[in-house]
């Protein structure tokens, strides 16, 4: 640990530090006399060389400059890219210790940020599960965004106006707090084993088609995304192209998609219109070239249609143990009524119907429900339903407390943000048997945990479940109960 007071570090001070720890959202810790110091990409046992960027009074943010000295339990990456892309800031630890961590960090996550007493925050630790690990460490994902652009951008000023001349077209991701230009890259170990021979097919059809690629600086050229889709227990593929244009314009063009139709397990080969200045498209319009515009994949006996929007988890294999997670912690009967909140096309639903008498879902995004209908009738699963709308409206409207349906356990994944006050009390107020908070975010978990807790609830168990290997993303599953 340095011997530097922390009032004298100061932004753009170079320091050489040891990372003590991993916290929430995977940046390695060190101290600085008591001052905590954040440094992405770094991990446990590093000596690192680190600029200070940002110094917030009680803790200060690094970069990474340099390892000084390698961790002992430090292994060599697979991935050529991994120091650049950011993708998975943690394959150069062995997987067990990623486990370890992650543990960990949910311990202390929720120990620390739990807005309830002292007292009561020191028991939940005690409250956290061994985790459940990925069936697969690699090549796991069933879903991969790529991004067409420029690995250079240089700017001029000319005639008070910015001019920006993008260099050397390529496919890749984004750097890390780098939207202009984009890393190219050869493999992908989070996809399937074909990634490399796909991308080297792509960087080919680059240099022959000659097509334009999309500058996010003035919203110019035609390619702007690919979109990679599988199914895992189908060996079902879909190639999307996500596009800058209009069918007009679009259709002298399909030609040159095609060159992709003939690789193996491809079902599905979209063109997908995209004109608008955000990154994802709100209203795509598909044209699917070759196959339909989705593919089919499996979830234990349950068949499900996945386009190229439709909400559904990224790691399959992984989903399969956090429903099975899901439905141990709910401890269903067989005549209970259950509310799937956040549902998302229905995937959890779906599985839990079979232990139930009845479910009920709710979604705000329109598409999400509709595949959550198309998917529960091809199952067919009679005792499901589906609202669509926000959470805190749908139960304060439709399925107030005392209505139509009387919840002996809620099951709720809400996203990142967590949920909205407003739903998190319509829950409570429903007073069922059990909740069952599905997060992928752990502070916004204790966050909401500390309000179940206040309105009189006990912290049963947490679960996590290791569904992004190489990232610190953690899921968890915690079962909440009446007192």
């Amino acid at each position: 640990m340095s011997t530097l007071a922390s009032s004298t570090v100061r932004n753009g001070q170079q320091l050489v530090l040891t990372i003590e720890k991993l916290t929430h959202g995977g940046a390695g810790l060190a101290f600085v006399d008591g001052l905590p110091v954040f440094v992405p990409g770094a991990v446990p046992g590093q000596q690192v060389e680190v600029t200070i960027l940002k110094h917030r009074g009680n803790y200060a943010e690094a970069r990474q400059d340099r390892v000084v000295r390698r961790a002992i339990d430090e292994i060599p990456a697979r991935c050529q890219h991994m120091h650049e892309c950011g993708g998975c800031s943690w394959q150069n630890l062995p997987y067990n210790k990623q486990l370890t961590y992650k543990e960990e960090i949910v311990r202390e996550t929720l120990a620390h940020l739990t807005p309830v007493d002292e007292e009561l925050r020191r028991q939940l630790p005690g409250r956290v599960l061994k985790i459940i690990p990925s069936p697969q460490v690699f090549h796991y994902r069933n879903k991969l965004e790529l991004s067409f652009g420029f690995s250079t951008m240089r700017t001029e000023d000319r005639d008070g106006k910015r001019i920006y001349f993008d260099e050397d077209p390529t496919i890749g991701f984004h750097r890390p707090h780098d939207w202009a230009t984009v890393l190219p890259v050869g493999e992908c170990h989070l996809y399937d084993e074909q990634s490399a021979s796909l991308l080297a097919d792509i960087r080919r059809f680059l240099q022959e088609s000659r097509l334009s690629v999309y500058n996010p600086k003035i919203h110019k050229g035609l390619l702007r995304s690919l979109l990679l889709r599988r199914g895992v227990h189908t060996d079902e593929h879909m190639l999307c192209f996500i596009v800058n244009a209009r069918k007009k314009e679009l259709e002298p063009l399909f030609q040159h998609f095609m060159r992709f139709g003939g690789r193996a397990g491809l079902k599905s080969l979209l063109v997908v219109e995209h004109t608008g200045i955000g990154d994802k498209p709100e209203q795509p319009v598909i044209h699917a070239l070759l196959g339909k515009p989705f593919i089919t994949e499996r979830l234990f006996d349950l068949s499900f249609d996945i386009s190229p929007f439709s909400f559904f988890q990224t790691n399959t294999l992984g989903a399969e143990k956090l429903y099975q997670a899901i439905s141990a912690g709910a401890d269903l009967r067989r005549t209970d009524t259950v509310l799937d909140a956040y549902c998302g096309m229905g995937t959890i639903g779906q599985y839990l119907a079979r232990y139930c008498e009845k479910v009920v879902g709710i979604e705000s995004h329109p598409s999400a429900v509709e595949d959550a209908l198309t998917s529960s009738g091809k199952n067919r699963i009679a005792n499901i339903s589906f609202y669509k709308g926000r959470t805190e409206q749908i139960l304060r409207d439709q399925l107030k407390p005392g209505g139509k349906y009387a919840f002996d356990v809620i099951v709720v994944d809400p996203p990142r943000a967590g949920l909205h006050p407003q739903a998190l009390q319509a829950m409570i107020a429903h007073a069922p048997r059990s909740i069952v908070y599905v997060s992928c975010n752990t502070a916004t978990l204790a966050r909401d945990m500390g309000g179940f807790l206040k309105a009189g609830w006990e912290l049963r168990t947490v679960q996590p479940v290791d569904m992004f290997p190489h990232t610190p993303h953690i899921e968890t599953v915690s079962v909440l109960e009446r007192k």
